[in-house]
C-alpha cells in the first residue's frame, strides 16, 4: 500500500510553550487509526516559530514514546549553509527516515541556484534527503529536469513532497521510477493516484485517516467527494488553524497558535459545526 504521512501539527500550551500532553493524545489516536508515519517541524507544525532546542526535544521526546514509527523532519531556511547546520543537529538519531528541505523561498534562486542548494545539502551528509516544491509558498518552483538531475547525481536524494503541478510527476518517474514522489495535496488524492504517487502528505488525517486510507485501498470517487470538502474546510483559513480549531474541539489540544498565525474566524468556526458534530459521533 502507498504510504501515507501525516503532516503533524505543534500543539501549545497558553504560556506558548510545547502541549505535549496534548500531543501525546493526538499521536495515541491517529496510530489507533494504524497511522504510522509522520512528517515533524513541517509548515504545518509550525517550524518557522519553533526555536532549533525545541525542534530538537521535540522530535527526541516523540521518537523516545513512539520508537515504531516512521519520521520525516522538515527543516525550514532558505540559506543552504543554515539547512546543513540544521540537518547536523540531528546527525546522532538513527531513528529519522529523512529529511524535507524546502525549495528555497523568498529570494527566488533560478534552477541553477536551486540545483548547488540541493547538491551542497546532498553532498554535506549520508542522510536520505526528500526535495519540497511547493512554489505557491515560495515563489519559485523546481523543475523536473532539476530534481532528475539531482537524483541521479547522489543516492541520498530519494524523493521529494510535490505541491506543484501533477504532470511533473509523471516525467520525474518515467526517469527515476524508484524516486519517491509523495503529493502535498490532499483535496488532489485521486487524481495523484492516477499519476503514480508513492503516498500522500497529509494534514487531513488528522481528523479522518480511515478515510484517506479507502481513498488509496478502492479509489471511490464518494470518498473522494468528502475528502475535498474536509480539505476545503482545513485550507479555508490559514494552515494549520483550522486543523487545530477542529482538534480542540474534539478535545484532542488546545487551539493556540503561535504569531503571526491566529486562530480561525467566527464564521469559519460557524461553518464548521456540523462536520465536528459529525466527526464527534464517530
Amino acid at each position: 500500500m502507498k504510504e501515507i504521512f501525516t503532516a503533524l501539527i505543534t500543539p501549545f500550551n497558553q504560556d506558548q510553550s510545547i502541549d505535549y500532553p496534548g500531543l501525546f493524545r493526538l499521536l495515541d489516536k491517529l496510530i489507533h487509526e494504524g497511522n504510522k508515519s509522520f512528517v515533524l517541524c513541517g509548515t504545518t507544525g509550525e517550524i518557522s516559530t519553533l526555536k532549533l532546542e525545541e525542534r530538537r526535544v521535540l522530535v527526541e521526546r516523540i521518537l523516545d514514546k513512539y520508537p515504531h514509527i516512521r519520521v520525516i523532519i522538515g527543516i525550514c531556511s532558505n540559506c543552504t549553509a543554515e539547512v546543513i547546520r540544521h540537518i547536523q543537529m540531528y546527525k546522532d538519531n538513527q531513528a529519522i527516515y529523512a529529511f524535507l528541505v524546502i525549495v528555497p523561498y523568498y529570494i527566488k534562486p533560478n534552477q541553477e541556484g536551486i540545483y548547488r542548494h540541493f547538491d551542497m545539502i546532498g553532498a554535506s551528509t549520508d542522510k536520505k534527503i526528500m526535495i519540497y516544491n511547493i512554489p505557491s509558498r515560495c515563489g519559485v518552483g523546481i523543475t523536473p529536469s532539476t530534481v532528475i538531475r539531482l537524483a541521479t547525481k547522489h543516492q541520498n536524494i530519494i524523493g521529494m513532497k510535490q505541491c506543484g503541478p501533477l504532470d511533473d510527476i509523471k516525467i520525474i518517474k518515467k526517469a527515476l521510477p524508484h524516486f519517491k514522489v509523495y503529493l502535498g495535496d490532499d483535496h488532489l488524492l485521486l487524481e495523484g493516484l492516477q499519476y503514480h504517487i508513492d503516498g500522500l502528505i497529509s494534514v487531513a488525517s488528522h481528523i479522518d485517516y480511515p478515510l484517506i486510507e479507502r481513498i488509496m485501498q478502492k479509489r471511490k470517487q464518494y470518498d473522494d467527494a468528502h475528502l475535498k470538502i474536509l480539505s476545503q474546510f482545513l485550507f479555508k483559513e490559514p494552515n494549520p488553524a483550522p486543523v487545530k480549531y477542529i482538534l480542540s474541539e474534539m478535545g484532542y489540544i488546545q487551539n493556540i497558535l503561535r504569531s503571526p498565525l491566529t486562530s480561525i474566524t467566527p464564521q469559519l468556526q460557524q461553518e464548521l459545526e456540523s462536520l465536528i458534530e459529525n466527526y464527534q459521533k464517530k
